[in-house]
């Protein structure tokens, strides 16, 4: 009798242990990226320059998928609705942590709509104008707002771009008008098109036209000047405190992600940014490395959210 007991557990074990070995590795198909927004902007161009080490890291094809709106609400309801199984991911910025004190409703809920991966990386904003604009200096600029229509271009409604022109709007005493597009790339398209007066933006791609003179940079956020542009001042510098946002960049999962699947992605994700090439290309693009774990990126995210809904009690950051 108890040969056959034996004999019983022992088959359920080989049953188990051949369950298991059928369970497919993750990943073991392709990893969706969705990027809400349009291409050439900053989290596209992110996106982009991660997807090919990502794809070699994985073993499996990484799709980047563009779902642009102008506040970047489309791409994070695919993903909040997406199986929670590691292959529908969300690389948003700043708008998704400031949509909730900026639109009056969302179709899903920030904090409990989505499983944290990792805070990719930050980066300064630079504030740029078009050269027709007769102004070289930030106090040059302030000064002609206060006395002529301008406008100010951002990648969309709640991202830092666009919340950045509305600090500065705050602390100068000036209302110059918000232009939102579905990402940097569409609004710095615009200024070298003469159709709004500057640009707020990152780095990822105005150099080449601060360098051809296609666009004057005028200061840039930061405690201290970024070494992509060297000779840009600080706001503080350039007479402004209190103004500073950067831009951010996060990855996210549907809600109920396992935490075994976020942290494999997330060690894989900071693998890469670790590389020389991956590294060098960041630090061109003015891209500062974070790569923080699920549980702090959980905890990056509360605080976020809840910063930008006690500044939207005090600003009106909608238009």
């Amino acid at each position: 009798m108890i040969g056959k007991r034996r004999l019983l557990v022992a088959t359920a074990g080989l049953l188990i242990a051949d369950g298991a070995s059928a369970q497919p590795k993750y990943p073991s198909e392709s990893v969706k990226l969705v990027v809400p927004r349009a291409p050439g902007g900053g989290s596209d161009i992110l996106a982009r320059l991660l997807q090919p080490a990502l794809e070699q890291k994985l073993g499996v094809p990484v799709i980047v998928d563009n779902r642009p709106d102008a506040a970047a609400v489309m791409g994070a309801t695919i993903v909040t609705k997406a199986k929670p199984d590691g292959y529908t991911l969300l690389l948003t910025d700043n708008s998704f942590y400031q949509n909730p004190a900026i639109l009056d409703s969302l179709p899903y809920d920030t904090l409990k709509g989505f499983s944290a991966i990792t805070m990719l990386a930050q980066a300064p904003v630079l504030l740029i104008v078009h050269p027709s604009v007769p102004a070289k200096t930030l106090a040059e600029l302030i000064a002609l707002a206060k006395k002529t229509d301008l406008t100010f271009a951002s990648g969309g409604v709640g991202s830092s771009t666009h919340l950045m022109g509305v600090m500065v709007n705050l602390k100068a005493g000036i209302n110059i008008t918000h232009v939102p597009f579905k990402s940097s790339g569409q609004a710095l398209i615009a200024l070298l098109g003469g159709h709004v007066s500057m640009q707020y933006g990152g780095l990822a791609s105005a150099p080449p036209y601060i360098k051809d003179g296609k666009v004057l940079p005028i200061a840039i956020t930061g405690e201290k000047r970024d070494p992509v542009v060297p000779d840009v001042p600080t706001f503080r510098e350039s007479g402004l405190e209190g103004a500073d946002v950067s831009s951010v960049w996060g990855l996210h999962a549907p809600p109920g992600t396992p935490i075994e699947i976020r942290r494999a992605l997330r060690d894989a994700v900071a693998e890469v940014m670790r590389g020389p090439e991956v590294t060098k290309q960041l630090v061109e693009r003015g891209y500062q490395t974070i790569a923080s774990t699920p549980e702090e990126h959980q905890k990056q995210t509360d605080a976020l959210v809840n910063q930008w809904i006690e500044v939207g009690k005090k600003v009106n950051l909608k238009e």
